[in-house]
């Protein structure tokens, strides 16, 4: 299936990116919901917009909108940071895109935040309509490690007073599809903030009978069978600066327990404060809901392979049962020199070629993920053969090497890939340890090439 994106050449023209682009002229620019509508099939599933968060259908989805155009009535200004778009069936596009949007504060001033957009547009009888649609990620920040909204409206003063910044709160969180519950990066979670869709999942009336029921935590109400599940993904996505994502059961007022899927990161607040903010799905309620989440938390959206949480789990998983194994650290070297000198847009290209180059010199039984940055791994629960592995590696770096001097010369990017094959048990830490610390032996040593070790 053809897969494009905002660095493709003529990636404008390609099937459903227009139907993509006058969407959000008439949702965000235009705020015409006839209009809007008239790209939606009528059983169009929404996953965001106003309190309800969910639409259904085209029905439900005009009541949210409505509700919506009632709180901002004003354009809203948008600019697509970058977009990819994939067949994935025949006439059938995903689209994810990554947006800029601007809103008016009431003041002649502007705010603005970053959203990610996961759509898929269908071909109909009157053009490219609209399935699926789900905006996620908001972000006052380009930077993942504080991603607060509040973060960019006071560092730049366009909004100093602390009514405003509520406001603006409140509709974000209105917005969210699932509860949303704040507390302290502590012991415990020390509970400071939860929105009222959160209260109805648990089934209380207020946020003070909730805060009394569970005595100030917000790990109070979590099976305890889970506690130590939970307590442990957290603290990874701590280490590593990862959003998590956990399912895990929860207990409501009635004392039953519901399973929940929770996506969550710790901030930093503006007087800074350590906090995690958690977003809560019922999963009782929604299973194409749960697909959804589950992707958007394991994978890299610009490569579309796994990001660190998604592959770190799926690696460990396959540990756990394999009796011999193959792990492989691939780092790109002068990335940052490809960025000063052609920009980031190419950065991101290569990157995005890269992983294009795993997925086609590795099988479907491998494990891929980018592990940030510049930084990938592969995963594959064998030991394979050193020679089939020295040739695997020495054509993905042909590849890319002859990519990077067709359009990026002056980087001399190449890559540098440590590799740990065996029947040894490992654990993953030190399987990961192992294969870094040969990759950059590699680096100090002129980058490009490969170094393969044999644990028994």
């Amino acid at each position: 299936m053809e897969k494009f994106n905002h660095e493709t050449p003529g990636y404008e023209h390609f099937p459903a990116y227009l139907a993509f682009r006058r969407f959000f002229d008439s949702y965000l620019l235009e705020r015409d919901d006839e209009k809007t509508l008239s790209f939606m099939e009528d059983d169009i599933c929404s996953l965001r917009t106003s309190e309800d968060g969910v639409a259904a259908n085209k029905a439900e989805f005009m009541e949210l909108l409505q509700t919506e155009l009632d709180v901002i009535s004003e354009s809203i200004g948008y600019k697509v940071i970058s977009v990819y778009g994939k067949e994935i069936e025949k006439n059938i596009w995903n689209i994810q895109a990554e947006m800029e949007l601007t809103l008016p504060d009431g003041k002649d001033e502007k705010i603005v935040y970053i959203t990610r957009f996961t759509g898929c547009f269908k071909l109909s009888e009157k053009g490219f309509v609209v399935t699926l649609a789900h905006m996620s990620k908001i972000s006052g920040s380009r930077d993942e490690r504080n991603f607060s909204p509040l973060k960019d409206i006071r560092s730049n003063g366009s909004i100093d007073n602390v009514k405003a910044e509520q406001m603006i709160f409140d509709i974000i969180s209105k917005s969210m599809p699932g509860g949303i519950i704040i507390g302290y990066a502590e012991v415990g979670y020390p509970l400071c903030f939860a929105n009222d869709r959160y209260l109805e999942l648990l089934g209380y009336s207020s946020y003070e009978e909730y805060y009394k029921a569970a005595d100030g935590l917000g790990i109070s109400h979590i099976h305890p069978d889970d506690v130590e599940m939970v307590n442990q993904e957290i603290m990874y996505s701590y280490s590593t600066d990862t959003q998590f994502g956990i399912e895990y059961r929860i207990r409501n007022k009635d004392g039953h327990y519901i399973h929940v899927y929770d996506i969550g990161k710790k901030m930093i607040t503006p007087d800074n404060k350590e906090v995690i903010i958690c977003v809560l799905y019922d999963m009782t309620e929604d299973a194409k809901l749960k697909e959804i989440l589950i992707n958007e938390s394991s994978y890299d959206a610009l490569t579309g392979i796994y990001n660190r949480g998604g592959g770190v789990r799926t690696i460990k998983h396959g540990l756990k049962y394999a009796n011999a194994y193959s792990f492989a650290f691939f780092d790109i070297d002068n990335l940052k020199l490809l960025n000063d000198i052609y920009n980031h847009a190419a950065g991101d290209y290569a990157l995005k070629y890269f992983a294009d180059l795993l997925l086609r010199h590795f099988d479907d039984r491998t494990v891929l993920a980018r592990f940030g940055g510049d930084e990938f791994v592969a995963f594959f629960k064998d030991k394979l053969d050193k020679k089939r592995i020295e040739s695997t590696f020495s054509r993905l770096e042909q590849d890319y090497c002859s990519f990077i001097e067709r359009n990026y010369p002056e980087s001399h990017s190449s890559v540098s890939i440590g590799c740990v094959v065996g029947t040894k048990k490992c654990a993953f830490d030190e399987l990961c340890r192992t294969a870094d610390e040969l990759m950059y032996d590699i680096k100090k040593n002129g980058k490009k090439g490969y170094k393969i070790v044999e644990l028994e």
